[in-house]
Formats: C-alpha cells, structure tokens, sequence
C-alpha cells in the first residue's frame, strides 16, 4: 500500500526477512471470542490526559527504553495503566517497536521523537506505548504479521495505531523525520513552527493518522475489531494440524486480502505513498506423521529461489542460518533420507549452502578487520551490509560454519586447516571476548550499527567504525617502511579498497557513504600473487598484518558501537549451546581455546540459573525472567527463551556429561509445557488462545488484553523456530532419561510427535518454509542418533567431528 519512493525510503531499515506467513483459516470461535468495539465512546478530555501523561521510560529495565527517558514524548509502558488511560481519554494508542543496535531506531528517535512539533502531537492526540523488540518479542511478532498482511513490508521500527482498547488500525515501519534529508521527497505543506512538513514524514502522517480518527472514529473502530479477526487468520499458524490441510490456504489469503484492502489502509497509501556404526534408537512413528518425502518438495523450492550468481536467497539478502543448517543436514542424514530427495539434489544442496557461507565469509558481511557479522547485505552480492551486529546471529552462524567445517574434515581425512575453520575460530573467540561475554557470567545481546568515526565527535554515523576511505587505508596499512605502498597496493586489491570509495551510488542516496569502502575480499590470495610477482607465503603475511594494523588502529583511533548489555535468555541459549559443541569439537586443534569456550559457556548457564531461574515451591510455578540488566527483568520468559535454552543446557550436559545440567534441562522443559504447551484434546472446541492440536504457543495463556493473540511458532525466520528446536529437545531428552525414567522418557517423545504433528498443515503446503522442523520429520521417522559412551573414558570430539543431521544423544552408561 505504500508508494514506490516510500518503498525505497524503508527497503534498507531494519526490515524482516522476506518469508512469507503460510495462511491459515481462523479458528472456529474468532468471531465469538472477540471483543466487541465499546457500544458509545468516552468523551475526550484533553486536561486530564495532559496532567496523567508523564515519561515513564526509566520505569522499564530495559535499556532501549529507558534511553527514551531524556526525549520530551510522554512515553507510557504497555501495562494495564496505560490502558486504562487510554479509554478514559479516548484517545489511540500509538506504539513504537524498536531496539538498541538498529539504525533506523537511532533515527527515528532523534529526528522524531527529540522532534517538540512530533512530541506535542504524540501527547496531545495519541498515548504514546515504546517497546522493546527484545524484551517483547511476542508483540513484535505479532504486529509484524500484521505490518506484512497490510503494508506487505515489515522491519523496524515499527509505528502502529491502536483504537484505546487495543484493536490495530494501521502500521508502518521508518517515517523520516520532519525536516530532515530523508524526508525531502513529495510536495512541501505548511508545517507550523517554521517547519517544512511532507506528506510521507513522521509529523505529516501523525497529523492524519489524528485527523482520520477525529473524523471516523466508528469507521476506525468497526475495521480494528474486523481486522483483528483476519490477523488471527493470517497468523494462525500450527492451530489446526492436519484437519484442514485442504482449505487453510484459499481461506487465509482471502484474510490477508481483505486487511490489505480495507478502507483504513487505503487511507494509509494516500498518506504514504556420527559415528555410523552406532545406529539409531527406535522411536515409534505413528501412521499420522508427516514422512520424509516431504523434504524433496522442500528442497526444489528452495533451489529455485536460490541466486546462482551470489548465492544466498532473495535481496535485500539475509545469512539465514536455520536455512543452511537444514541444507547441509541433508548429507548427514541417513542414507534413506538422501535416496528419497535424490543424491544430486543432496550434493546441489551442499553447494548451496556452502557457496553462501563462502561469500558472507569473504564478503561486506564479515567484519573483516576485527570479528563478527552485520545483521544482513542491502545488496544482492553481499557488499553492503546494514552495520549492527546481533549476538544470537553470529551464534548461529558460528554452529552452522562448525557443521561446514566438520562437513569438510569428514570429506578430506585431514585435520589440518580444513576449510571455515579459520572462520569457526574467529567467531567463537568474538563471542568470548569480554565486550560480548560479562565478567559477571551472559552474554550481551548486540552492538549498535552507528558510532562516532572519531573521537570527539559529535553525531554517530552508520557504520562509522567499519568503513575506510582509501587516503585513510593507505595511511594505516602502508606506514611501515617495510611494508610501505607494496603492502598497501596488495591489501586494497584484495579487499576492494577504491580511490573514490566501494560503496553503489545507488545504495547511499543520501550521500552518507561518500569516497567510504566496506572491506569485502575480491580477490584471493593466488590471484594476488599472480598480479603482483610475490610468493603465496609473502601475500598471506601481508594481509595477516594490514589486518592488525586495521584493527589496532580502530581500536585506538574510533569509538566502538554501543553495545545493548541485556543478558537476554534465548540469545543466550543460543551462545552457550554453540560455544558447548565447538569446545568439544576442536580440542585436536586449539586444546586452550576449547577449555575457554567450555568455560565462558557454564558460566553463561549458572549466571542464567542463579538470577533468571525461579524454582517452583508451595506458592508458585517455576518460571525464567527474559533477561538481566541490573537485575531481573519484569517480563516473564517466553517459549523461545526456554526452547533455545534447554537446548544449550544438553548441549553443555554432553560437553560436560555433568548431571547437573541434565537435571536443569527437565526441569526448564516441565516449565516450558506446563506455561507454553497446547495439549491435544480430541473433541474440545478450539478458541484464540487454545486450539488443542499440539505444539507450543509463544506466551501463555493469560496477557494484558485479549486482542493480543497467542501465537505458534513453526516456520523459520533468521533463526530456526520456536518448536522446531522445542521437538529437538523433546527428542533428545527422551533418549537421554530413557534408562532413567522410562515413563518420562515416552511421554516426552510422543510429546515430540504431536509437536511435529501441530504443524502438519502448514508443512505440507510450504515445506520449503519449515526447514528447521523437518529434521525433527526424519527423527520422527527414524529416530535419535544414540552415541553410547561409558563414564570416563570417552573422548567428546570424536563424537562431535560430526555435522548436525538428526537429533542425537550421547547416552554415557556407569
């Protein structure tokens, strides 16, 4: 609904990967279990909200909140006060989304919300709501399905309009500021105060978002309550298990259709313009589960959208780790996998994935001069990177290169510099570093996109700590007289360093990146040897050390990003279980950086267990808090904290084979099904916060408002999906209590099962979408890949030197 220049204006904020929701019919009961819009509205009373309406930001913990304390919006917390608030002044909510690392966050709240013209009419007219991304990723889901189904683009920050019961009336992502560079687009309109307002810019849109609801609110109000039932539909994803495989599709199209087309977003166009031998354990697949034909579907569609050019999917183009992940399994997976896709289909998925992680490793993505990846390229070949790093990425990303790098210690027999290993290295000792990784025991959750290029200035830039000009490149890499121009001349040619600068014209259309070079390797260390008459060995020396000085002269020189030091849980997860299996991966290789990473990893996991961890007693059911920043968080743990949690506490429980972490990891998955899971009741009519067909929701049951839906999550995003990695954990946990508690041991797989199972509907349809669920099809059919050990006398890496393909357990006997 959004103009081609508006499109272009927020195509390079923080936007969502381009997967598209499978559709979904509703419930049966939607309807009936909405809320109705209330029958007379309150009289607005614009003296009284004035004297409520005060900043709370610094009441929240967390930090991208309360660094909205010092901006003249009345910001309000997303709490029953605020609500109430809201009704009784009748007047819209209006919730911004964001986070700490995002650029166009950054943005939008200098030029926005330090706006007095944009603050005057947020707390005269709306209830402005600031939320966290990070600490409600609940909500941010949710009303990026809703951004998709409307405006068919999402990301952030995301700016939505709420009616002052909650019902959603339009959404949109990064509005630029009045007056400002990126606004100077469209016909000028009078702006009071001086200002020049556009059509498109934040004021402009606020003043007929106001108007719109001054002059219909009914109309507002009829379509909210309508179009939260076609949400529903759109995003009821994993609901229905198989049932209604064949009319899930036409019904949630239409209810994407009539979001997109109602009368309040037509307002808003106008206004926008293993070790084989060891087998597999048998598990029982029952005759309903999904079989692993599926996967071939899943792997044609996925090498059509596949670039053969630069490899990766789509533009602007995001690493996708869960999507790798799923491609490389496909070679480990048991040989009756591979004869059902077909062994060149296989082989055409290894090169797939191994292609893509060759180009993020050697592209703009990789911060090639210290460690790390950005978040994602802007650009179809991977040169122009949108600059804020996310810690759980790189912890993907570093599972996934391990996988490629252990795929390619089986394939040669050599264990000397297989390929990626140089990569798997460099990112685990980014994560330890004590800039990621506290003294106090966590993991940080990002570093921002903008700095300050040198020190003593005064506005950030984006990307200002990775970016170099050539006089600047030259001066640092070539100052060495015995280096001088030579290794210059040699590191510029390997990393595309230019005179005037790397970066497309039409990737800086606002002149931000003027004669500025983002390293990126275009040539190998061969082809600069053929150049430039010098030996390989000589190459390798002088790359090795413009690196350092790069780096050396950064950190003395430049101000390093932000960094948001939130321990949140999943991320966290995410971090422990990577940094677990490549401690017990690479003792062959580096035995001191093994002990470290096996070291930073436990002590993430006790400091999650100490202050995050709330053990159940008489009064209370146990629960994990979201995150740590000086001190526990208000927000309660969601299903993903658990899921990618529990995973990395097995995963330090195999590294370890310390019974502690086992026991912790049962406890954390009775937690996560007593407040997440949706048990199968046949018979039992379903409803928004209860289908009864399997799965985990993403909140629990209760929440602050009933428009807020309860979701599934199946489908992979950037990161692989809630119940993808909860079946896992299912299976895994089944075959390591088995000797233990065998009762336990099958409630847990059939719990597994119907996990899958919930999704049935979805897969079937879009197969290509669920990559990260169906590795959890083939342990269904096929079953754990058990690793027997005996106490003491086992060597972890040798069990590890495989990639990951199915779920597994190492199972250690007295």
């Amino acid at each position: 609904m959004m103009s081609a220049q508006l499109q272009q204006q927020q195509q390079p904020n923080g936007i969502v990967p381009s997967v598209a929701t499978p559709p979904m019919p509703p419930p049966p009961e939607v309807k009936s279990d909405t809320p109705a819009p209330p029958e007379t509205a309150i009289p607005n009373e614009q003296g009284a909200a004035a004297a409520a309406l005060r900043n709370r930001a610094l009441e929240s913990n967390s930090p991208y909140v309360r660094r909205h304390a010092e901006t003249p919006v009345a910001w309000q917390l997303l709490d029953a006060d605020t609500l109430a608030l809201a009704k009784a002044v009748n007047r819209p909510i209006f919730m911004h989304t964001g986070f700490h690392a995002c650029h166009y966050c950054r943005l939008t709240t200098q030029d926005s919300f330090q706006n007095h013209s944009v603050a005057q009419i947020l707390n005269e007219s709306f209830v402005p709501v600031i939320v966290d991304r990070e600490e409600r990723p609940d909500l941010d889901t949710i009303y990026q399905n809703y951004s998709q189904a409307t405006i068919a683009t999402g990301g952030w920050p995301l700016n939505l309009l709420f009616t002052p019961d909650l019902y959603p009336i339009f959404g949109g992502t990064y509005w630029p500021g009045p007056g400002t560079e990126h606004a100077r687009a469209g016909p000028n309109t009078s702006g009071g105060n001086g200002e020049e307002e556009k059509p498109s810019d934040f004021l402009g849109i606020l003043k007929k978002l106001r108007q719109f609801w001054l002059e219909q609110e009914d109309r507002c109000r009829r379509e909210a309550v309508e179009g939260l039932a076609q949400l529903q539909a759109f995003a009821a994803e994993g609901t229905f298990g198989a049932s209604n495989s064949s009319t899930a599709p036409a019904a949630a199209r239409h209810a994407g259709a009539s979001l997109a087309s109602s009368p309040i977003h037509h307002f808003a166009a106008s206004c926008m313009r293993s070790n084989g031998d060891l087998g597999l354990s048998a598990i029982p697949a029952s005759e309903s589960d999904l079989d692993i034909d599926v996967l071939e579907e899943a792997v044609a569609k996925i090498a059509k959208a596949f670039d053969p050019a630069n490899c990766g999917f789509g533009t602007p183009k995001f690493p996708t780790p869960a999507r790798l992940s799923f491609l490389l399994r496909l070679a480990e997976f048991p040989s009756v996998v591979r004869d059902v896709v077909g062994q060149n289909e296989v082989e055409h998925a290894t090169h797939m994935a191994v292609g893509t992680l060759r180009n993020i490793r050697d592209r703009g993505l990789r911060d090639h001069a210290g460690a790390g990846f950005m978040r994602y390229s802007q650009t179809s070949d991977w040169s122009m990177p949108h600059f804020e790093k996310m810690v759980g990425d790189n912890a993907l990303l570093l599972g996934v290169y391990l996988d490629a790098m252990l795929a390619s210690l089986k394939t040669t027999g050599k264990d000397d510099d297989p390929e990626f290993a140089d990569v798997v290295i460099e990112l685990a000792d980014y994560l330890i570093n004590p800039l990621i990784c506290l003294e106090s025991g966590g993991f940080v959750t990002s570093e921002a996109a903008d700095s300050f290029y040198r020190r003593g200035d005064q506005h950030v830039r984006e990307g200002a700590y990775y970016l170099w000009t050539r006089r600047e490149f030259d001066v640092v890499v070539g100052g060495d007289a015995s280096d001088g121009e030579h290794a210059s001349a040699v590191a510029a040619a390997h990393w595309n360093v230019l005179e005037h600068g790397n970066v497309a014209r039409n990737q800086d259309p606002h002149d931000e990146f003027i004669n500025q070079n983002v390293l990126c390797i275009v040539k190998d260390v061969g082809e600069l040897s053929r150049q430039f008459g010098i030996p390989v060995p000589e190459v390798k020396r002088i790359i090795s050390s413009a690196k350092e000085k790069l780096k050396a002269y950064r950190e003395k020189e430049r101000v390093r990003p932000a960094i948001d030091d939130k321990i949140v849980v999943s991320v966290n997860g995410m971090v422990i279980a990577v940094l677990a299996r490549t401690a017990a991966a690479v003792p062959g290789m580096d035995r001191e950086r093994s002990d470290k990473y096996l070291a930073a990893a436990k002590k993430a996991a006790t400091f999650l267990k100490e202050k995050l961890w709330a053990r159940a007693d008489d009064s209370r059911q146990a629960s994990l808090y979201r995150f740590f920043y000086n001190g526990p968080s208000k927000t309660r743990a969601f299903a993903d904290d658990y899921a990618f949690l529990i995973e990395g506490v097995l995963d330090l429980y195999e590294a370890t084979l310390e019974e502690e972490w086992l026991t912790w990891a049962k406890e954390l998955q009775d937690t996560q099904t007593a407040l997440f899971y949706d048990h199968p009741q046949p018979g039992a009519t379903p409803s928004p916060r209860r289908s009864y067909s399997g799965g985990f929701y993403s909140t629990e049951a209760a929440a602050l408002s009933p428009t807020i839906l309860r979701l599934k999550d199946g489908m992979d995003t950037t990161q692989p999906s809630t119940n993808a990695v909860s079946a896992i954990n299912l299976f895994r946990l089944g075959a390591l209590l088995d000797d233990k508690d065998q009762t336990a041991a099958l409630a847990l797989v059939a719990q597994a099962h119907e996990t899958i199972n919930a999704f049935e509907a979805e897969i079937l349809q879009y197969p290509w979408l669920f990559g990260s669920l169906l590795a959890g099809v083939v342990t269904a059919r096929l079953g754990v890949r058990e690793y027997h050990v005996v106490a003491g006398q086992v060597d972890k890496s040798a069990i590890y030197r495989s990639p990951r393909a199915e779920a597994r357990a190492l199972i250690q006997f007295s």
